[in-house]
């Protein structure tokens, strides 16, 4: 009883700061609140086209937990027939006709349309004209519909964005494309044109600098990696505006090449792009731009704050634990005469286990950690970066506190577009509180420390290709990352380790609101020796952000351990980290755009051990549900999970289910 009230005092608090206030009035605008929209065929039967998407883009539509309420206005209704017409036949449905609305006025207003759709013309052909020697077949191929198949207009105009964006990353920097349907009314079909002009290949004729104030403009270009004579294309563009975000002096960078290009603002719909007259020739055919190969950069930047202080907060939950964070980052940037920075990071939690009173340590309290680094940028050549780092760390383990102190010197580098290099090389002292006292033979069979201390040299070293759409809610892209942290032993450290850690994420849209998400993670932590290898470098799994058959850090071997307690000595069974640690998930994600909930179905698989096989004592399994809220930019999830293998032996429903609340990052 006492967990469900806690559980419904977070709801009420979590949404009690939801309020929308009413907009400032516009002409022809009533204090009559929009109570519903409907849209219905002329004959009754079922409209073709998905209307959801149409119904949160109109004028008069009813509020929600995102969208704001919406009043009567004439003028708006007005706008809306317009807008219901042209998204039918942006559907193809070119001789769709939309009636006068049906609106019933009370206390509220109700609206009703009602569409006669007509035929939905044939696509006939799909051509691709005037495209640079090489480039036809590429182009074609990115056409989203063919002859025969479903089509939607909208996506066909917008495609000729990303084909124009292919030549511009081949260096033809003023490349457009323009798309064309000719519709033959009297036989309801049309044929689909892309028409080409890619212009000259580009390069760089001069450099300028705006913005800047506190760095000299030496140190700008050298990031940027610009020089007159380079050859220009829409890569090496977003590579410079990359690195220049990455130098940390900048709140943001753009770099303007002058190129004659269109952008992408999202208008529905798309026009197709305008063509003056003196661009077709007396044939019809389209004419070249005249254009110039040497384009005049532009980089644009606005320079951050030189102090900036941002706080963050967070709460998760499991049947095990919950735990409530709270902390903050403060920056001193651009130091000295160059973009040298200082990050000073902390963090506090408190972390209660349900179950703490059955515990032998009673690891129940404060946790966090305290950072301070100085960065500083192009330290060995362009885009490597030098820091400084200290660290103490206080992590809450299920049975115990590991408390850990880094200090030391790295470096960071950018080396493509979402691909990112870490390495660090740290003095390291780690202690762990609580765990108690192992017997030898444990101790040998679990490879576990004799001593609470370790401490010595630590490298860290990852690389990261993140390529999601979306770091909260990613729908498409991938992830793959390997990580890892070596300590040598011998006069170099009390322990020998390796930890290895690789991760894969894949994300594959189905539609705009379904997508599958899958991840998979590993861990094997070994070359230890006879005095064990300590815990930092064990491998823990399982939680709301990991393994949902089990709660947080739950997924590991354990080991009976003694403590003294009130004068006598007390024995249970401590979650103790294993050698090995596999995680997986596979999800069916529903997250509608501009909507402020979906829905997730998963199953997840894990094991761990302590030796090489992290199955060896058996796998782990569950499958679960749970809903998705956006409230503002916050995501949170509650899965439920059903844990029906549990290291090879079935569970039943009561003893396998779990529920688990997180606000952030989803996989």
């Amino acid at each position: 009883m006492q967990r469900a009230a806690r559980w419904l005092a977070f709801g009420v608090l979590l949404v009690s700061g939801c309020h929308k206030q009413r907009p400032e009035k516009v002409p022809g605008e009533t204090d009559l609140e929009i109570e519903s929209v409907q849209l219905r065929a002329d004959d009754s039967s079922r409209l073709h086209l998905e209307t959801a998407p149409l119904l949160n883009k109109l004028g008069l539509r009813r509020g929600g937990p995102i969208y704001t309420h919406r009043y009567y206005n004439p003028f708006r209704l007005a706008e809306d027939r317009r807008r219901i017409q042209s998204y039918w036949q942006t559907g193809g449905y070119y001789d769709a006709q939309v009636a006068e609305p049906e609106v019933t006025i009370g206390k509220r207003v109700a609206v009703r349309w009602v569409v006669h759709e007509g035929p939905r013309y044939e696509l006939l052909s799909v051509d691709v004209r005037h495209a640079p020697p090489g480039f036809a077949g590429t182009l074609r191929a990115m056409a989203p519909s063919n002859p025969g198949q479903v089509y939607d207009l909208e996506a066909m105009r917008v495609a000729r964005y990303d084909m124009a964006a292919v030549l511009q990353r081949a260096g033809y920097g003023h490349a457009r494309v323009y798309s064309r349907a000719f519709v033959d009314r009297a036989a309801r079909r049309f044929h689909w044109v892309y028409l080409v002009d890619a212009g000259p290949l580009t390069r760089v004729r001069s450099v300028r600098i705006e913005g800047l104030h506190r760095l000299s403009p030496e140190v700008v270009t050298r990031r940027a990696g610009f020089a007159p004579g380079d050859p220009f294309s829409l890569d090496r563009e977003e590579r410079a505006e990359f690195d220049l975000l990455d130098l940390g002096s900048f709140a943001s960078a753009n770099v303007d090449s002058g190129a004659d290009v269109e952008q992408y603002v999202g208008d529905v719909p798309d026009s197709g792009g305008v063509l003056t007259d003196d661009q077709i020739d007396e044939q019809g055919n389209l004419r070249p731009r005249p254009l110039s190969a040497d384009l005049d950069l532009v980089i644009r930047v606005v320079e951050a704050p030189r102090t900036q202080v941002k706080l963050r907060a967070g709460v998760e939950a499991d049947p095990t634990r919950a735990d409530a964070t709270a902390g903050g980052e403060l920056w001193r940037r651009d130091l000295g005469d160059g973009p040298h920075h200082l990050t000073v990071e902390g963090r506090l939690g408190y972390g209660h286990f349900w179950d703490d009173n059955d515990r032998v340590g009673r690891p129940s309290g404060l946790y966090g950690e305290a950072l301070v680094r100085t960065t500083h940028p192009g330290l060995l050549g362009r885009v490597v970066d030098g820091r400084l780092t200290a660290r103490y760390r206080d992590t809450l383990f299920p049975d115990f506190h590991l408390r850990e102190l880094t200090a030391g010197p790295g470096l960071r580098s950018t080396l493509a577009r979402g691909l990112f290099l870490d390495l660090d090389a740290l003095f390291r002292r780690g202690q762990q509180v609580g765990l108690g006292a192992f017997d030898l033979a444990t101790r040998s069979s679990l490879e576990l420390p004799a001593d609470d201390v370790s401490l010595g040299l630590q490298v860290d070293a990852s690389i990261v290709h993140d390529r999601r759409n979306d770091p909260a809610e990613p729908t498409t892209g991938h992830l793959l990352a390997l990580r890892s942290s070596l300590s040598p032993g011998g006069p170099l450290g009390t322990h020998r380790y390796l930890r290895v850690e690789p991760e894969a994420r894949a994300f594959v849209p189905l539609n705009a609101a379904f997508s599958l998400g899958a991840r998979a993670s590993a861990g094997w932590a070994f070359l230890g020796t006879d005095d064990g290898i300590p815990q930092g470098a064990r491998l823990f799994g399982g939680g709301a952000y990991g393994f949902r058959g089990v709660g947080r850090d739950r997924l590991s071997p354990t080991a009976e351990r003694c403590v003294e307690r009130d004068g006598a000595t007390v024995c249970d069974r401590a979650l103790v980290g294993g050698l090995s640690l596999t995680e997986a998930s596979l999800e069916l994600r529903y997250l509608p755009p501009l909507q402020q909930a979906g829905l997730v179905v998963f199953a997840d698989l894990g094991g761990s051990t302590a030796t090489a096989n992290p199955f060896g004592d058996g796998l782990s399994a569950a499958v679960g549900f749970g809903p998705r809220i956006r409230l503002w930019y916050l995501p949170i999830s509650i899965d439920y999970a059903y844990g029906f293998l549990a290291r090879g032996d079935t569970a039943s429903p009561r003893d396998g289910s779990r529920l688990f609340l997180r606000i952030g990052e989803a996989f």
